[in-house]
């Protein structure tokens, strides 16, 4: 407990408040008011904070672990071992390679377009073939479209085009080249080496052909 300094309101002289007179009426000393002396005011302790601890001396290095420890890098990559297992990230990172991911898709690409050219293909072969074998056969000029006697055309299968026009008799070779429906290109090898391309239309059982030099004529199949 600590003593307070009370001031007369009077005479403003300072009264020294103590224990054995707080909280009683007494007289100032020099004008004799009257007056209260207050209540004591317990002094509030400070709060001691606790001492931090020291900290250990630094310790010094030798020259060279110092510079040891300087060179070293502080976050290291771990590199693996010769002979260790690869990991299931580095099997990833070498699988998805963008250069062979490129080279990948191309391979495919090619394979893919090479397997449809070939579907292809085959579908016009085949579709060759069988308009070919439609014109395989002897067929006669239909009456009523000419003033000839005769004008037969001999398709063999080997291949082989004879055609007769009145007494003339002429060879050469044949071949189906493209076919659309139920109309076919024929190209035409004669023996004199001339060459020509007759449009063939196969309806209702005839043959109808058109030939640049000629016209159109309508053949049919050659009675035995």
């Amino acid at each position: 407990m600590t003593s307070d300094v009370v001031v007369c309101p009077h005479c403003r002289t300072n009264l020294q408040n103590s224990a054995s007179i707080a909280g009683q009426v007494v007289a100032c000393p020099q004008c004799q008011t009257q007056l209260q002396m207050p209540a004591m005011t317990p002094s509030v302790a400070q709060p001691q904070l606790p001492t931090p601890a020291a900290l250990p001396p630094a310790i010094e290095l030798p020259p060279a672990i110092e510079a040891h420890a300087a060179a070293t890098p502080l976050v290291r990559t771990a590199r693996p071992k010769k002979g260790a297992v690869p990991s299931v990230q580095d099997r990833l990172r070498k699988r998805t390679n963008p250069l062979a991911i490129f080279f990948t898709v191309i391979i495919v690409i090619v394979v893919i377009g090479a397997g449809v050219a070939s579907v292809l293909w085959n579908q016009v072969e085949k579709a060759k073939r069988q308009f070919a074998e439609q014109m395989i056969g002897n067929w006669e000029l239909v009456p009523g479209q000419s003033q000839l006697e005769r004008w037969d055309f001999a398709f063999h299968n080997d291949r082989k085009l004879q055609m007769a026009v009145g007494t003339q008799l002429s060879e050469g070779r044949w071949s189906v080249t493209s076919v659309h429906g139920t109309t076919g290109y024929v190209s035409i090898s004669w023996s004199d080496g001339s060459r020509e391309t007759m449009l063939v239309r196969l309806e209702g059982g005839t043959l109808q052909i058109r030939l640049d030099s000629v016209g159109n004529f309508a053949f049919r199949a050659a009675v035995p």
